[in-house]
């Protein structure tokens, strides 16, 4: 579940009728079965394991850029990537569905907190729970 700084509401699933237009971009990433579980399972793994830590804390711009190096030279994720979604990027899809993994998270319930650095089109999320 994931809740603002503020923790005035909870959000326990993704309501896709009010999420903004760039959303369609997950959408039609998560039908490719194949990359969706691969990156899906990584990104469950950073939550999981950062869940039982003392303070946990998720920068979502460093735990993406760490599954990608990760998945380089392991597998040939990017090349699929790039010829299947030719007009998606990759940080951003993962943003997206580290977002709805931590939504969907029953365990615990995530403070949500985004940055934006100077220069950057998309902001950054930081997860946290209190």
């Amino acid at each position: 579940m994931l809740t603002g700084i503020d923790r005035k509401n909870v959000i326990s699933s993704l309501n896709r009728s009010k999420l903004p237009d760039y959303w369609g971009d997950y959408f039609a990433y998560e039908k490719d079965t194949e990359l969706n579980t691969l990156t899906q399972t990584a990104l469950q793994k950073v939550i999981e394991e950062t869940s039982i830590m003392p303070k946990p804390y998720i920068d979502s711009k460093i735990a993406i850029s760490d599954i990608l190096t990760d998945l380089g030279p392991k597998s040939t994720f990017h090349r699929q990537f790039n010829k299947r979604h030719p007009d998606l990027h990759k940080e951003q899809v993962l943003g997206m569905q580290l977002y709805k993994l931590i939504v969907e998270d029953t365990k615990n319930t995530w403070v949500f907190f985004e940055t934006h650095h100077l220069g950057h089109v998309f902001p950054n999320a930081t997860y946290f729970i209190p």
